[in-house]
């Protein structure tokens, strides 16, 4: 779980990226256009606004029908939370506990351009705000793909953007999930983000070479 309470900047993207063979990449046209003029800087920006709003202060930070769990909680905490929510109860593990020892709950506001994941009608609305170079939120990601395996049509899960300012790179992997997003495949993009981080390759070529291999225009 990380933290620190400012926004975070966007760094520069510089024309014609080249690779460590010195060879310029071209991205799909559109997704690396859509890259490099910034178009979603605001979007990821506006999430992390949303997020300090709703009470997030680190990463990984997962709301699941509102109630907030903060870091990367293995599957089997998570399966407890969500049982007791199918089950009509109310969650009060401690495990949930913020410092002050209080279970976190909020009113989960309309999302701007949600995509889910999952069953748009499901009684379980799971919202995470992450951050693409925390290596606690890429702890979280074997979570996240098990609670979908695992619960089908009971969940929909979203994305959102919550980028620490120590994380020079977080800002822009942000964007490149965006501009993914725009051609459907966030959640895919999602992944490949999260392995490249786990890799210590956040960088415009590898989003470039990952929209690629993604197949998208």
């Amino acid at each position: 779980f990380e933290n620190d309470g400012d926004d975070a900047k966007a760094p520069r993207v510089v024309k014609g990226d080249t690779d460590v063979a010195g060879d310029v990449v071209e991205g799909p046209e559109q997704f690396s256009q859509c890259l490099d003029s910034g178009k979603y800087a605001d979007v990821v920006k506006a999430d992390f606004q949303l997020g300090a709003q709703l009470g997030v202060n680190g990463t990984p930070a997962t709301f699941f029908n509102g109630y907030l769990l903060s870091g990367a909680l293995p599957y089997e905490a998570v399966k407890q939370v969500i049982d007791v929510l199918l089950a009509g109860g109310e969650p009060d593990f401690e495990f949930m506990k913020d410092q002050a020892g209080n279970i976190v709950k909020v009113d989960m506001p309309e999302l701007p351009g949600v995509d889910w994941k999952g069953n748009d009608n499901a009684p379980i609305t799971v919202v995470e705000f992450s951050d693409f170079e925390c290596p606690y939120c890429a702890r979280f990601v074997p979570t996240v793909t098990q609670m979908l395996a695992e619960y089908g049509d009971d969940i929909r899960f979203t994305y959102r953007h919550f980028p620490l300012s120590f994380h020079a790179n977080a800002q822009k992997a942000g964007e490149a999930f965006e501009c993914a997003k725009e051609q459907g495949m966030w959640y895919e993009m999602h992944n490949e983000l999260f392995d490249l981080s786990a890799a210590g390759d956040l960088n415009t070529v590898a989003y470039n070479k990952a929209a690629a291999g993604l197949g998208l225009k």
